[in-house]
């Protein structure tokens, strides 16, 4: 950024500061002192908004492992229990009627089992708790991989065919004196555990408890209103994300497209995911509404101080600063009584900021009516030239181009001398008013004196002179309608000459000089006649 436009910004920064009111200011003042304040309560409350969810991230993934750790305790106890029962002489030869009873009795001892069945090699049953029709698991992974290790294994999850729930089987061969595996005994395992993990979930949060097998395919899921369980969810963005690690935590729109903080952590032996999820609007709940409650405190706590404020100045400093002011008021008018009071009250210190604006602005009365023509409203010789002065002392990267306008009345002496001085003033004021319609906002029109006006024009560049010219004919136009004065419907018309600073001149005399020379040349011309000084003979333009 340009210092020149640093520089602009700041003058319109410091005029906007210098229109504001006393009692805006200090309103200003107390806003800006309880501003720490403010800030500090919403960051006390954001943090606290933080925590929380920090809290719900730490709750879901302690769900996540705990239920990871009472998967891995129940596995461990099914493989203690298996242990066990390969000890037992008639389950070892799965003797036909005890084998079946004694491992009903161990179904009814244990609430995660689902059942206990004894296999031959071949994966043919042998006994069972709780079927007698034939069956084979031979072709099963975690049955090969019992006879290939001859030790404990563990199924991933799969689905009951009965109980459609999911479920994992631990199997542990039994071998024989010289080593070789002459038995299986297989448990099944339930999810019992997910069920009360749910419900303590549920009860705290409203979360939701997911079980992923390691595909990605959900066996599992407390609450399931949408009824995904059995479909697979691998593409979802979330689950991706799950399935990359062993634990941790993922913020994320969960199953049901809901923003959600989802802790998850692997279950031993299966690979599968356990996900416990809230939903993330739900726990910061509570915190918005503080935050929300601490703001409208605050908030009103800061609106009843600056209504005190605003009350007390109004009470206190406002009413005799206007007594100050109508008073100054009373000065720049043309009812001025040397005899009146200046002020109806003594002024505190503290407000001869007020009392000095209001004196100002009976100083700019006064130059108004020092600078103004009275008759026509535009301004007079000595604002003129006091405006091309302050033109000079512009710096040079501050300049703009100006068209320099003279202008004088054609016929207008006869008015006078036929109809008086008092409807040529009607004429003049009228002429005043077109002047003043045929120029834009920010150019400069003026009377000189007499008959005569000039009128300054700012050009986006120096090379504008058609504009200039424009606006002289349009002035021409103007001025030679008729005008209805006194009674009397008289007609007049206009010369005009123009000049280009700093086109024609670099020096902004010899620019005034040359729309005066050209003037001269356009009345020499005829009535209602423009002439530019550009366009005079060399023998009538003084070169520069």
């Amino acid at each position: 950024m340009s210092l020149l436009k640093r520089t602009r910004i700041l003058r319109r920064v410091q005029t906007l500061w210098a229109r504001v009111g006393l009692r805006a200011r200090l309103e200003a003042f107390i806003l800006l002192a309880l501003l720490p304040m403010v800030g500090l309560v919403v960051v006390l409350l954001l943090q606290e908004r933080n925590q929380d969810i920090g809290r719900a991230r730490d709750a879901t993934r302690l769900l996540a492992d705990r239920g990871a750790q009472q998967q891995a305790q129940i596995v461990q106890q099914a493989h203690s229990v298996l242990q066990l029962l390969t000890l037992v002489p008639d389950i070892r030869e799965a003797s036909p009627g005890r084998c079946a009873t004694m491992l009903k009795q161990a179904t009814d001892l244990y609430p995660w089992s689902t059942g206990f069945g004894v296999f031959n090699p071949d994966g043919n049953l042998l006994c069972s708790s709780n079927r007698s029709r034939p069956m084979n698991v031979g072709d099963r992974d975690y049955f090969r991989e019992a006879l290939t290790t001859r030790g404990f294994t563990v199924s991933n999850f799969l689905i009951g065919q009965n109980s459609k729930q999911p479920r994992v089987v631990a199997a542990l061969p039994i071998l024989g004196d010289d080593g070789s595996v002459i038995r299986v005994l297989l448990a099944g395992v339930d999810l019992n555990w997910l069920a009360e993990l749910s419900v303590e979930i549920a009860h705290e949060s409203g979360g939701t408890v997911s079980l992923f097998d390691s595909e990605g395919t959900i066996l599992a899921r407390v609450p399931d209103p949408q009824g995904i369980v059995g479909r697979s969810m691998a593409d979802h963005p979330m689950v991706r994300k799950i399935m990359e690690e062993e634990a941790g935590i993922i913020e994320d729109d969960g199953l049901d497209g809901i923003p959600r903080i989802s802790g998850f952590s692997t279950l031993e032996e299966t690979g599968a995911k356990i996900v416990v999820a809230v939903a993330r609007d739900d726990i910061l709940a509570a915190a918005d509404r503080n935050l929300f409650l601490g703001t409208g405190v605050m908030a009103g706590v800061v609106l009843l101080i600056v209504g005190g404020v605003w009350v007390l100045m109004e009470v206190m400093v406002l009413r005799r600063l206007r007594d100050l002011k109508a008073s100054a008021a009373f000065l720049s008018s043309d009812l001025f009584d040397p005899h009146a009071p200046c002020t109806p009250a003594p002024v505190h210190p503290s407000e001869f900021s007020q009392v000095a604006q209001a004196m100002r602005t009976m100083g700019r009365t006064l130059s108004a009516i020092a600078f103004e023509d009275r008759l026509t409203g535009l301004a007079n010789r000595r604002f003129f030239e006091a405006h091309v002065e302050r033109l000079r002392e512009q710096p040079a990267q501050d300049q703009t181009a100006i068209a320099i306008l003279y202008i004088d009345l054609d016929g207008f002496k006869p008015i006078n001398d036929q109809h008086g001085h008092h409807t040529g003033d009607l004429v003049l004021k009228e002429i005043g008013d077109r002047l003043a319609r045929c120029v834009r906002q920010g150019d400069f029109a003026a009377r000189l004196g007499g008959d005569e006006f000039a009128v300054l024009l700012s050009l986006a560049d120096a090379h504008q002179a058609h504009y200039a010219m424009d606006v002289a004919r349009r002035i021409i136009n103007s001025v030679s309608a008729p005008i209805t004065a006194d009674g009397f419907d008289v007609r007049i018309g206009c010369s005009i000459g123009v000049a280009l600073w700093p086109a024609d001149a670099a020096d902004l005399s010899v620019a005034l000089q040359h729309a005066d020379r050209a003037l001269y040349a356009a009345k020499r011309a005829g009535r209602a006649r423009v002439a530019a000084y550009s366009d005079l003979p060399t023998d009538n333009a003084m070169v520069n």
